[in-house]
């Protein structure tokens, strides 16, 4: 159907399907990869055009149809946008910015996370933790609390956005403490535990020692934590001492807390 459209129509493509995605960028188009598809066709299309701007392939200003589908690929609306701050979470569009993190690696981190609350591990539901920014300055605040799994493997198989590793990291989601990723995506460490004053930590009631620990660790240092939660699986992104951003893959609901 899109190559029937004529070519000086900008097309951009936004799905959270891996394999829809890599055959919208073989057939050259532009595409957004969602990391979960939102609670309804209104915020997955805000989401899709947060991302979009995000990788400059909208501007605001810029007036955009977009064509909303159910799960089956139906087309089910058709909406008019005008990309301002009045109509998108811009707010989002700004945290992507600011995070000094390339969006492919956060994503791809986000949607491991999302897919361990959804599904757990052996049929029980877990918690655990990601880091995300510069290793020096986290391991300078954290131990190593059993063998680190990933010890003495190539970079090249420790790369988060590479397909082969995503089982690992599931399976090794289970053990204590968190994952310590580079800026450049490269998984330095699993099974980490946080040394941190968690005092002055700012968390939602309900929030344990993980969590407390994540906050803490995010306010001291440039770096983006993502925690799981064992009860309920939620999803949530820590910057700067406070959540930013809640899901609950479950029901593949987004909230944004900014």
């Amino acid at each position: 159907a899109i190559e029937a459209l004529k070519p000086e129509i900008d097309i951009i493509v936004a799905t959270p399907s891996n394999e829809i995605y890599r055959k919208v960028l073989d057939q050259r188009w532009r595409a957004v990869k969602l990391p979960y598809r939102g609670r309804d066709v209104i915020s997955t299309i805000q989401e899709a055009l947060v991302l979009a701007l995000d990788k400059s392939y909208i501007s605001e200003g810029d007036e955009v149809v977009v064509l909303g589908s159910t799960p089956a690929w139906e087309a089910s609306s058709l909406f008019f946008y005008s990309v301002d701050r009045e109509t998108l979470n811009l707010s989002l569009y700004e945290f992507l910015r600011n995070i000094h993190i390339k969006q492919e690696i956060f994503q791809t981190v986000l949607e491991i996370a999302m897919e361990i609350g959804r599904e757990g591990r052996e049929g029980r539901l877990i918690g655990t933790a990601f880091i995300i920014g510069d290793e020096n300055d986290i391991m300078k605040r954290s131990k190593q609390i059993i063998l680190n799994p990933f010890k003495g493997h190539s970079i090249e198989e420790r790369v988060i956005t590479s397909p082969k590793i995503k089982e690992t990291v599931k399976e090794f989601s289970q053990l204590d403490g968190v994952f310590v990723i580079s800026k450049d995506g490269i998984i330095q460490s699993a099974g980490v535990y946080i040394n941190v004053d968690t005092g002055s930590a700012e968390l939602p009631q309900g929030l344990g020692a993980r969590h407390a620990a994540v906050a803490a660790l995010t306010a001291e240092v440039d770096c983006i934590g993502i925690t799981v939660s064992q009860s309920g699986g939620i999803v949530r992104v820590f910057k700067n001492g406070k959540v930013t951003l809640t899901i609950e893959p479950q029901k593949r609901i987004f909230i944004s807390k900014f």
